[in-house]
């Protein structure tokens, strides 16, 4: 999607955890939209968990404050099924529309 990036190297990385960045969007309203279509994600990194303030993680690779608080992390676990990442993708084209 325009405007959506990876954080992190594009391959080396865990499986089953994904964090991008939506450029232009109110994090706040990107969380709360995902969380309105049924699909429970986090802000920022697993290192900043529980915190408000931007993620050190995000802004040590370049993101903005604004950026790193406008960033989500999708993670898989051993039972997710296909058709619940299709439901989390569509449901993140939606979000992203809403946020921005």
């Amino acid at each position: 999607m325009e405007g959506v990036e990876l954080n992190g190297h594009p391959e080396r990385r865990l499986p089953k955890l994904v964090n991008v960045t939506v450029k232009g969007a109110d994090g706040e309203a990107l969380l709360l939209a995902m969380d309105l279509l049924g699909v429970a994600v986090s802000s920022g990194s697993a290192c900043s968990a529980g915190s408000l303030e931007p993620s050190h993680v995000l802004l040590a690779i370049g993101r903005s404050p604004k950026e790193a608080k406008a960033s989500l992390r999708f993670s898989l676990g051993r039972f997710t099924t296909e058709e619940e990442v299709d439901r989390a993708v569509e449901a993140f084209r939606e979000a992203v529309a809403r946020a921005r």
